[in-house]
């Protein structure tokens, strides 16, 4: 009798118990939670705690708030210049809006589904407008920012913020590899001899310049030299005429010493004059 009273008493404080469960639920630090009724949004929770809900009447889904990963397939793209690549890009994104994302998307997977569309369509747009010249250098950063922009900008509609995009890999497609590198090989040779071309004609200018610049030096050099040695030679002239004009005798005596002594030594030839000839005048005097 007793362990049926006991039974007859749980019942309703296990009903209780459960209805109570049933009514709490627990928002966590990394969620936000919609209260739903009959899948009509009631209300939207982003803090964290305990809160409340009508029991079989209300449930809730959660979402994540944090910065979410997502790896978007790779596709083959055609760039301004003809050239064909396969982009692999990874993406990060948020739930800004998790009302707005229960009803355009409902789950994380509806999400990513939208997100490699989107992503499809915007990065074909973007690298059919660039060059292989520009995905392989720094401007590499700013395409990828264009492709993120534009996504997130769409994704906007989604209740999604898409925080990051990069262009994880770029690779040529196989079949199409031995060809675009010899079509760059080629057009490097091509800009090189273009370049060395250029030198050359630069070179011979410069050096036709200073083959002009160093004529003309020259000639002003020797004229001017030409006409300091021709004042010298006039100067010494005068001087000279003035000097000798003062004692022409005295003159011509130092001249025939001078004479004597570069003729008259050990290391010249030997001569022979008569001693009555104009040479020997002073010494026969």
């Amino acid at each position: 009798m007793k362990s049926k009273s006991l039974i007859v008493f749980s019942i309703p404080i296990l009903v209780i118990f459960g209805i109570l469960m049933g009514s709490i639920f627990i928002v966590q630090q990394t969620q936000q939670t919609l209260v739903l009724e009959f899948g009509k949004l009631i209300r939207v929770i982003k803090e964290p705690g305990l809160f409340m809900k009508i029991p079989f009447l209300q449930n809730v889904r959660s979402y994540d708030n944090r910065i979410l990963d997502f790896d978007l397939p790779a596709i083959p793209a055609t760039l301004a210049d003809q050239k064909r690549l396969l982009v692999d890009t990874f993406a990060r994104y948020k739930i800004v809006d998790p009302a707005l994302f229960y009803r355009t998307v409902q789950n994380e997977e509806g999400a990513e589904q939208r997100l490699r569309i989107l992503n499809q369509s915007i990065a074909l747009s973007v690298l059919g407008q660039v060059k292989l010249t520009d995905v392989l250098s720094p401007k590499r950063s700013e395409i990828a920012k264009s492709i993120r922009d534009q996504m997130n900008a769409a994704a906007k509609a989604f209740g999604i913020e898409v925080v990051d995009l990069q262009l994880r890999g770029t690779d040529l497609p196989i079949e199409n590899s031995e060809a675009i590198f010899n079509r760059m090989i080629s057009e490097r040779k091509q800009e090189a001899q273009e370049f060395r071309s250029r030198g050359d004609e630069m070179a011979q200018e410069i050096k036709s310049t200073a083959d002009k610049e160093r004529t003309i030096i020259l000639a002003e050099a020797t004229k001017k030299s030409e006409t300091i040695r021709g004042q010298g030679d006039a100067y010494v002239t005068q001087t000279a005429a003035a000097t000798y004009g003062q004692d022409i005798k005295f003159y011509d005596f130092y001249r025939s010493m001078n004479a004597y002594k570069s003729a008259l030594n050990h290391e010249t030839t030997t001569f022979i004059l008569s001693p009555k000839d104009d040479f020997f005048k002073y010494l026969n005097r």
